[in-house]
């Protein structure tokens, strides 16, 4: 094999090498772009049930509460 040849070689297996690289960068992007996902729509799910729970309490506060007396 000629010294070019050799050279084309080398070339062509470090640019294999970078894209294979560069192709499980971008999976590993996408796997935590789901991820992320997933995680955002239980955070939605759990801020929900907190703003539930959340008003029951400030209604249930504002119940025990008395009634400020009325003066005439």
């Amino acid at each position: 094999m000629s010294k070019l040849s050799e050279r084309c070689e080398q070339r062509k297996q470090e640019a294999e090498a970078l894209a294979e690289k560069y192709n499980a960068g971008v999976k590993e992007v996408e796997k935590l772009n789901t991820d992320n996902q997933q995680v955002y729509a239980e955070f939605q799910i759990k801020n929900a049930q907190y703003a539930e729970l959340l008003a029951q309490v400030k209604e249930e506060e504002g119940a025990e509460e008395p009634a400020p007396e009325a003066t005439t």
